[in-house]
């Protein structure tokens, strides 16, 4: 069950694209183009397993000067369509992407750095190139369409609840993601110090992103405080725990791409007129229905169903017991009887 469904453009053999990963390295190194330092430490007093590149001696008195000169020659270094990493990261938030979802690109932050990588399916072991985009809470994977010299959209991975670690293979610079909603997948980095520093970035940003969706943690559950949601700030807290933390039994498009939610509201419903009724979690987005049900201890969200809102229409409302019912019905063999709570 993952958060999004990347899918390569164009799919390579390993060979090729460890070919073309050892020629994106060598053009690389001869730009210095790693954006942040890797020698950031890492959050807990962790420390990144691979050993460091060497660099030349700096004199303590130009330290400062040296990496601030250091760092805006990296962003203005061309790396490729003839712009710097600077204009490309200005080319992202600036201009559409195609196929894009979600939200506008500008309410994720800042980018925190970017850069070229291969990526790896583990599950389809699908290798494709792709440019990784880092902001606050998010990780960002596009593709490239050199033709058109345009940036094509492949998903939008939170950070919360994600998990880094290094990849010991064959494969060069090597970094493994995966996490509760995350499909896990390798990142081939150009160079040792760059996947150093996408590990300590990606570990810093999914502590930040922890601490501030502290729901991940089922100790710490907040479902008990906002279930039912029966007032505003409840409904808010309860949207922002949905597209963070795990959904169980969840399928199809992930549900931070289901775009803005329009109303949530806890019901009861029953598929037809003779069936009980059951507690549900009833969320609509602009183009589906989302069911979901609650556990009675309050720490599990689960998936209960999807309706494309094209495929159905509401009957009239009817009063029962002095609460509003109405009925859903669509292309199945059932239909739905909602009442409200």
């Amino acid at each position: 069950m993952g958060c999004c469904s990347v899918t390569a453009r164009r799919v390579h053999s390993k060979d090729d694209v460890h070919e073309e990963v050892e020629l994106l390295r060598q053009e690389e190194s001869k730009r210095q183009s790693s954006i942040r330092s890797p020698s950031t430490p890492l959050p807990n007093g962790e420390t990144a397993c691979f050993r460091q590149e060497k660099k030349e001696p700096i004199s303590t008195s130009e330290n400062g000067l040296s990496n601030t000169k250091q760092a805006h020659c990296n962003s203005q270094a061309t790396l490729f369509w003839g712009k710097s990493h600077e204009k490309l990261n200005e080319t992202i938030i600036s201009e559409p992407i195609p196929g894009w979802e979600g939200q506008n690109i500008q309410t994720y932050g800042s980018i925190v750095m970017s850069s070229l990588a291969v990526m790896q399916m583990n599950q389809t072991q699908e290798l494709f190139e792709c440019f990784l985009v880092l902001f606050p809470f998010h990780l960002l994977i596009l593709t490239m369409d050199h033709q058109e010299r345009r940036f094509i959209y492949q998903g939008l991975l939170p950070l919360s609840g994600m998990r880094v670690i290094c990849a010991n293979t064959s494969a060069g610079h090597t970094l493994q993601i995966s996490g509760p909603m995350i499909e896990p997948r390798q990142v081939s980095c150009l160079t040792a110090n760059e996947r150093n520093s996408w590990i300590s970035s990606l570990r810093h940003h999914i502590h930040e992103a922890n601490s501030y969706y502290p729901a991940i943690f089922p100790s710490i559950s907040i479902l008990p405080y906002v279930v039912p949601c029966d007032n505003v700030w409840k409904k808010r807290e309860l949207i922002k725990y949905l597209t963070c933390c795990p959904i169980q039994k969840w399928e199809g498009k992930a549900i931070q791409h289901l775009g803005n939610t329009i109303f949530l509201s806890m019901v009861r419903v029953a598929h037809n007129i003779d069936s009980d009724f059951e507690d549900r979690l009833l969320v609509l987005f602009p183009d589906d229905l989302v069911f979901l049900s609650v556990d009675t201890e309050k720490t599990t969200v689960t998936h209960q169903g999807t309706l494309p809102l094209n495929a159905i229409h509401v009957k009239e409302g009817l009063t029962w017991n002095g609460r509003l019912e109405f009925q859903i019905v669509g292309e199945w063999s059932s239909n739905y009887i909602f009442r409200d709570q």
